[in-house]
């Protein structure tokens, strides 16, 4: 599962490279990106898996707790956005913090092979 998780790390900054690309606004940072995200999978070693898995929890939780407050704040000024404008922020804060906690080792899978 950690390499499960590790994909979903490349395919965010695949998707950032190619958003910042059609934007006109790519540099030579988001190709670090792209390498960075995939260093768990080139080196392997536990230690880093459970690194960048804290680091990715890390900064879920802050995108969680900026789209919680910024519906707070919308809603104390009666500026209502869609429901999907938040809905976005949730779920991607969400999908995001179980694949850091499963890289990390904290969720783990027992996935039972059924022999023939």
């Amino acid at each position: 599962m950690k390499r499960v998780s590790a994909f979903y790390c490349i395919a965010l900054a695949v998707l950032n490279l190619v958003m910042d690309s059609i934007n006109a606004r790519f540099t030579f940072f988001d190709i670090f990106f792209v390498i960075l995200a995939g260093l768990p999978l080139l080196v392997n070693k536990k230690w880093l898996y459970q690194l960048f898995g804290g680091i990715l929890s890390l900064m879920s939780l802050y995108v969680l707790l900026a789209v919680f407050l910024s519906h707070i704040r919308d809603v104390q000024q009666i500026q209502l956005q869609p429901l999907w404008t938040y809905g976005m922020g949730y779920v991607l804060g969400f999908i995001t913090l179980c694949s850091g906690l499963m890289m990390a080792g904290l969720i783990n899978s027992k996935i039972k092979k059924i022999a023939v």
